[in-house]
């Protein structure tokens, strides 16, 4: 049976008022906020009076931003927009820019003290659909600094409340606060940012920030990194190329007009937009992308359920480093209904050998890795003939899959459900060897041991899960993985299995899944040891979890950890980050960042700093930790 991500949903707030929603998704801005509002245009009943404006109101529905109930006034012809002085600034608590307004109808007068905290209150009021007439100076006092602004006194038209609410021009207000704007009256929609940290760089949009706005779920943190049972496909890549970058994403068509791309952006040190490409899928489905020493590589798959052999599962496709087509290869069959299902893609190149570490939906119903090594000169496929239920290097079911390059063999990790029921490092054949045949001990019956191309050297179990076979929630994610040139280095969030009574596939008996801590698992190329290092502590505080940490190495001898840190409650994280050598062992203290995250999209090092793109309120930026 096929299986079904399992998704939880958290609903912070819903508020519900007169002929308006709203819906908010984060309580209040942060300092790289964005406010976007989509809005329907109101029935105009009132007749426009000769030689003067009549202004039409938006009903907006927000859907970022705080609790904010709001009309906006447009004024099409001039492309300006009227906005409440006390919804304005409601959007900036939080940020450097929040204030402390008061609000003079008579003297037409706004005092601002930056820094302070303002108590909004909820008005009674009922603005009416139009205003008339040509806007009013309004007085601007920013912390004893005089301007002024452009906008209207407008009173309720309520029977219950003639209350009057002061209306300016939104960039007019947003420029002489020095905040990032934009708007636009056709699709009813308007941005307002303040600007970023010092530790934090806007990779520039080729359009318009409205043009160019993306959803931030691209970078929002993955269940799996929770409490999720397995992985899920990488969407977001990054990586460095002659003091530049660039980012590799995949983006799936929103509406007919579109196709399914891999949007390719080349960026300079300051986030300068330098080139960009989109280049289409070559199937039904984004696998990964693959970086190789020489050639950059998508991966594509395609559904099997009529289970034919012939029927193309995945499609390799060659480019150079300016993602000019040079090759393809295709997969077909291999036992497999639906390509990376339930887990993750990473690929590893040792020589012309490429391999491709995946999951699948088998043929049978059941879901384990998937594995395809190919020659890169040749574009030929390497283990054609092991393609079948079970592979050399078999781990089922298996959700999550990463593979590195140690010389002569590829390291792979596994995180297996059943068989086996653990997290799993295996050495993998780059060569096959003649089979060998051992003896049972049973007479002079012997036992026919493969040892083929990707065939385990050696393996052993880092973490051996408790439960029985086969039940789906284990209780860890694994975040990441690399070597060093004496250790693997696994990182996970997991539960206190001391607490664990019983597993199934959603939930563990006597224990919170959502309560996890970060772990680094360092284990021995030689002797196999492990070594076992927690860093955080969740029973300190009940509304606290963290998730599965990233690595990024440093050097031989120093690795950061990157992971957030989630309150359960608010559901508000931060970033924290550790050097550790490569056994483990603290070189620093745990330092913590309000104003960062963390998902899929694997850290670099770059101009000496550990570096990611993220989607924060609609604008992508590189964010940045300096090394010291």
């Amino acid at each position: 049976m096929k299986l079904k991500k399992y998704v939880k949903t958290v609903l912070l707030s819903s508020i519900l008022a007169t002929g308006l929603s709203v819906f908010t998704l984060e309580t209040g801005l942060s300092d790289y906020g964005m406010v976007k509002v989509y809005a329907k245009k109101t029935s105009v009943k009132n007749k426009v009076k000769k030689d003067k404006k009549v202004l039409k109101d938006f009903k907006p529905v927000i859907e970022q931003g705080g609790s904010l109930w709001t009309d906006l006034y447009t004024d099409s012809k001039n492309n300006k927009i009227y906005i409440s002085i006390e919804d304005f600034f409601s959007e900036l608590e939080g940020t450097t820019k929040e204030a402390k307004i008061s609000v003079n109808l008579k003297k037409k007068l706004v005092k601002v003290n930056v820094g302070k905290k303002h108590k909004f209150k909820l008005k009674n009021t009922h603005i009416p659909n139009n205003i008339y007439g040509n806007p009013e100076n309004i007085t601007l006092n920013v912390d004893g600094n005089k301007t002024e602004v452009k906008g209207y006194v407008v009173k309720s038209d309520s029977y219950w409340s003639k209350e009057k609410v002061l209306y300016v021009d939104f960039d007019e207000l947003a420029e002489k606060l020095d905040l990032i704007h934009d708007k636009d009256i056709s699709k009813k929609k308007y941005l307002l940012y303040t600007k970023l940290p010092e530790n934090m760089i806007e990779l520039k949009p080729e359009k318009s920030p409205i043009e160019s706005y993306v959803d931030d779920n691209n970078t929002s943190i993955g269940s799996y990194n929770i409490d999720d049972m397995w992985a899920a496909l990488l969407e977001n890549y990054l990586y460095e190329e002659n003091g530049n970058l660039v980012k590799v994403e995949a983006i799936e068509a929103n509406n007919k007009k579109e196709i399914n791309r891999v949007s390719v952006r080349k960026y300079d040190s300051t986030g300068n937009l330098l080139e960009t490409k989109e280049v289409p899928y070559q199937g039904e489905e984004f696998g990964g992308f693959y970086k190789g020493e020489e050639y950059n590589y998508l991966i594509f798959g395609n559904n099997n359920e009529e289970q034919s052999d012939s029927k193309e599962v995945i499609k390799v496709v060659k480019y150079d480093r300016e993602f000019n087509e040079l090759g393809k290869l295709s997969v077909n069959g291999a036992y497999t209904v639906y390509p990376f299902y339930a887990g993750s893609l990473r690929c590893a190149e040792i020589g012309q050998t490429i391999l491709i570490h995946t999951s699948r939906q088998k043929y049978d119903g059941h879901q384990s890795q998937l594995t395809v090594a190919f020659n890169e000169d040749t574009m030929s496929l390497l283990n054609a003939d092991d393609l079948g239920a079970f592979q050399r290097n078999h781990v089922s079911s298996d959700f999550n899959q990463f593979v590195m390059d140690d010389g002569n063999e590829f390291i792979a990790v596994d995180h297996g459900d059943a068989y086996p029921r653990s997290i799993k490092v295996s050495w993998l054949r780059t060569e096959a060897l003649e089979e060998e045949h051992r003896p049972t001990g049973k007479g002079n019956r012997y036992k026919i041991i493969d040892r083929g191309l990707l065939s385990p050297s050696k393996s052993k179990e880092i973490l051996n899960i408790p439960g029985k076979i086969g039940a789906t929630q284990t209780g860890v994610s694994i975040g990441s993985a690399l070597n060093t040139a004496n250790k693997v280095l696994v990182g996970v969030n997991r539960i206190d299995y001391s607490k664990a009574t019983g597993f199934d596939s959603f939930n563990i008996t006597g224990k919170d899944v959502v309560k996890r801590d970060v772990v680094i698992y360092s284990l021995d190329k030689n002797t196999l040891e492990v070594i076992e290092n927690k860093y955080t502590d969740y029973t300190l505080d009940k509304n606290t979890t963290y998730t599965a940490p990233k690595m990024v190495k440093l050097d031989e001898k120093r690795i950061m950890l990157i992971w957030n840190k989630l309150n359960l409650k608010s559901y508000k994280s931060v970033l924290q980050y550790l050097i550790v050598d490569e056994n483990g062992n603290k070189l620093s203290e745990i330092k913590t960042l309000e104003n960062m995250k963390i998902a899929d999209e694997a850290p670099i090092v770059y101009n000496n700093k550990v570096v990611w793109s993220e989607y924060k309120a609609g604008r992508l930026v590189l964010n940045t930790i300096p090394l010291e």
